[in-house]
């Protein structure tokens, strides 16, 4: 057994079950590295998800203007409005109310969970993981109906 405990890439931090028909999973990442974003938007679209970005807090506020994902997947050190400040307003606003809200970011957990469970976060996954940790984490917000 180690001395040193190994922290998962990907956590689920609150118990949030987002109703999804059988229909495509409509996601929306946001991050304002567009090389990042549009890589990862291009793995989720490859595996069935119906995938959007925005490359910032306001650009995810309009996004959500006249399309409701059922996931967002949230930068958190973005200029402007950060991921903290994007997810609060997100969690006020009908479209995204209910949306399952994932910190991704190359920050640590212990950094992001107190103020990250606080702004409306549901989980988080560590940026230069395998997608499949996230797409894992997706699954677990989600209640197929």
């Amino acid at each position: 057994m180690s001395l040193f405990t190994h922290s998962h890439p990907c956590a689920l931090w609150t118990n949030r079950s987002v109703d999804v028909d059988r229909q495509q999973w409509r996601i929306l990442v946001v991050d304002d590295h567009a090389h990042s974003a549009e890589a990862l938007s291009a793995a989720l679209t490859s595996d069935g998800y119906d995938t959007r970005v925005a490359l910032s807090g306001v650009d995810a506020l309009h996004a959500v203007d006249h399309w409701s994902p059922h996931i967002i997947i949230l930068d958190i050190t973005m200029p402007e409005h950060d991921g903290f400040a994007t997810a609060r307003v997100l969690r006020r606003i009908a479209p995204t109310r209910d949306a399952g809200i994932i910190a991704f970011t190359a920050l640590g957990e212990e950094l992001v969970r107190k103020q990250g469970l606080s702004a409306g976060f549901d989980g988080y996954c560590q940026k230069g993981n395998s997608p499949d940790a996230l797409v894992q984490l997706i699954q677990g917000l989600v209640r197929v109906h």
